[in-house]
């Protein structure tokens, strides 16, 4: 159950948003503040998805509760309750991270609505989250799975110098059209061999070694840079664009164009802002 806050000044509108079936929607209502003193209070002390609150209110007002949310829990959602129009609200609400406008009179349908997308977007952005962290988990640790650490837990450390040339060499030549026959061919082992051999010694196959490698510097490119998918696949040895991003999202569970988005900086226009809260209202 997703959890909400209301906040209000006037007891008609507590009582009426209370009312509402929340729970129907797969939402409750845990915590109720007649000011923006109490509602803070709330913040304060509760985990809770999205804070529906009169933009003015004695003590503090919406506003203020938005900045004050988005520092202490980030991915909850404000949505301010208001009577007025005025352009000015909307412009400061954007820097707080303000997820729109619920304009009075609205319908219980409209209300409801309103708050349920925060919550799948809230959802969204959660899974977004986890998918990041996971790939950041696997990009900070490729290094180390595939490097020396590993590698020198053999009991044969010839041996083990020769697996560190080995991937030394790979990453040093990952941009290449490096293929097993060819790394195989430049340490005179057979192809069979060097296969097995990297397998043994590192618990990964040749090919999961070079495409970490290659995936671990697309994605920085992809954060860094602004190069094209098919630029950046040229970079890192892979030429064919379609399959650099169906490797890519193989490897990470996202496409390159998601991972892209989802690391670059949140950017949205006062326009955008309005068009959004206009959509919502007339749906």
């Amino acid at each position: 159950m997703y959890k909400i806050v209301i906040a209000d000044d006037e007891k008609m509108i507590r009582e009426g948003l209370l009312s509402l079936d929340w729970e129907a929607n797969g939402m409750e209502v845990i915590g109720i503040a007649k000011n923006g003193v109490e509602a803070q209070e709330i913040i304060d002390s509760q985990v809770f998805d999205v804070l529906l609150t009169d933009i003015k209110m004695p003590g503090m007002g919406g506003l203020e509760l938005a900045q004050n949310l988005k520092e202490t829990n980030p991915s909850a959602k404000a949505i301010l309750l208001s009577g007025y129009g005025e352009f000015a609200y909307a412009q400061r609400a954007i820097s707080l991270g303000v997820y729109g406008y619920i304009l009075k009179p609205s319908t219980p349908q409209e209300i409801i609505s309103y708050v349920k997308r925060a919550c799948e977007i809230i959802e969204e952005e959660k899974q977004r989250d986890e998918s990041i962290q996971e790939m950041k988990t696997k990009l900070d640790g490729y290094e180390e799975v595939i490097g020396a650490k590993q590698v020198l837990q053999t009991e044969d450390e010839s041996r083990s110098a020769d697996i560190q040339d080995i991937l030394r060499y790979i990453y040093a030549h990952y941009e290449e059209n490096l293929t097993l026959s060819a790394l195989a061919s430049h340490f005179y082992f057979s192809s069979v061999y060097m296969s097995y051999y990297i397998k043994r010694y590192t618990g990964h196959t040749f090919l999961e070694v070079l495409t970490s490698v290659r995936m671990y510097h697309a994605a920085k490119l992809l954060k860094d840079t602004k190069l094209k998918n098919r630029e950046i696949g040229m970079r890192v040895g892979i030429p064919d664009e379609r399959y650099f991003g169906q490797v890519f999202k193989k490897t990470y569970g996202i496409t390159p164009y998601e991972y892209r988005k989802s690391t670059a900086e949140p950017k949205i226009t006062l326009e955008e802002f309005i068009y959004r809260i206009d959509r919502e209202n007339q749906k």
